[in-house]
């Protein structure tokens, strides 16, 4: 999972995997992810919140945890036992109809009937549907049209999002690169295709032209994918489509898998899959959320996959494994500090504590990566 820490103090959690097992071990090597969330979120009223959360897609390593950890219905129902459990308040739901179609695990199941529960207060124009913890965007088309009715609340690729939890962002954006509608269309359509990709756009000042930090995150998606991302960022090729292929920083797809690349690990890596790595900027990195990629058979994550994107980098040092960052016996959050020359690894832990206090930040915020 993924953090994004504003200027302004908002947040925005992509995916969540919060095991029983880190919460309650005392081996080094299994870090603490749920204590780290925490102590990286502000409260409010004494609860904890995010301010947007994103469910990239619903495979159970992406969304484990959701169900005990985000409290789920009415948040004016909030109760000193959901406080005592320090359940997370979701303000804003980032939600495709993808979801909706296939999901498979109670976490998916928990985060489909919180999303449900929360489109129905707006179906309903209900007094309450916009207040923190019932707002919702929907992300992508739907194939079977059981949203067609909540348009006016849908991103789809090549739109440009500045309002995260009710506020206008001048200095940040994210774009909208997939899923598309043909593969939600596909007879043989799976989750990691369907996931969503985006562009997380930071800018050091709100009349800067540029942008200091460029950070793809891809979910699980696969070449198939990237193909369609390609083909029509360079058709729309416009002033919102400028820079929307570059990246400062890139999650590598489904863990460092080799199906970012192609079918199988026997055939080549697809033209276009490397096309899109040759959009790094100067002194890109590229984060693999996996376990320790060492050099057999397992896929993911994949050795070879994880040689294809050191190719493409201005050093191997630039690829960083969520499993050995610091150090393979004590793992911990890698962090970038977005500063205004770009994203610069924390040399510590900058995040804010749990109290809600707030220090170290870079001009435009930071983002912390966990396996």
């Amino acid at each position: 999972m993924s953090l994004i820490t504003l200027s302004d103090d908002t947040r925005i959690l992509v995916d969540c995997k919060m095991t029983a097992k880190s919460d309650e071990s005392d081996d080094p090597k299994i870090h603490d992810a749920r204590k780290d969330l925490l102590n990286s979120l502000l409260k409010r009223d004494g609860t904890y919140f995010v301010d947007v959360f994103i469910l990239t897609h619903g495979d159970k390593d992406h969304c484990h945890g959701f169900k005990d950890n985000f409290y789920q219905g009415d948040p004016a129902k909030y109760s000193k036992a959901d406080r005592e459990q320090d359940l997370i308040i979701m303000d804003t739901m980032w939600f495709s109809p993808m979801i909706a179609e296939q999901y498979t695990n109670t976490d998916e199941d928990a985060h489909q009937q919180e999303a449900e529960r929360r489109l129905d207060l707006h179906r309903n124009n209900h007094a309450d549907k916009d207040k923190p913890g019932n707002r919702i965007k929907i992300i992508g088309y739907d194939s079977n049209k059981d949203y067609q009715d909540l348009n006016h609340m849908r991103a789809v690729p090549g739109d440009v999002v500045t309002r995260f939890n009710d506020k206008d962002q001048a200095t940040f954006s994210i774009f909208i690169h997939a899923p598309f509608k043909i593969h939600l269309d596909s007879p043989d359509k799976d989750k990691n295709s369907a996931s969503i990709v985006f562009q997380a756009r930071f800018k050091a000042y709100d009349w800067s032209s540029d942008y200091c930090c460029l950070a793809m995150f891809g979910g699980d998606s696969d070449h198939t994918t990237w193909v369609e991302i390609l083909e029509r960022t360079k058709r729309f090729n416009n002033h919102v489509t400028q820079f929307a292929l570059d990246w400062d920083l890139f999650m590598a797809p489904h863990h460092c898998s080799w199906t970012f690349f192609n079918d199988t690990s026997e055939a080549e890596p697809k033209a276009t899959s490397l096309e899109a790595l040759t959009y790094a900027r100067k002194g890109a990195w590229v984060i693999a959320s996996s376990k320790k990629i060492v050099n057999n058979d397992d896929n993911p994550p994949y050795a070879e996959a994880k040689k294809e994107y050191i190719k493409k980098l201005e050093s191997s040092d630039k690829f960083l494994n969520t499993a050995v960052e610091p150090k393979e016996s004590a793992p911990e959050p890698i962090i970038f500090d977005i500063t205004n020359n770009g994203p610069a690894r924390a040399p510590k832990k900058t995040t804010g504590s749990a109290s809600g206090s707030a220090g170290g930040f870079g001009a435009a915020g930071t983002i912390i990566s966990q396996g």
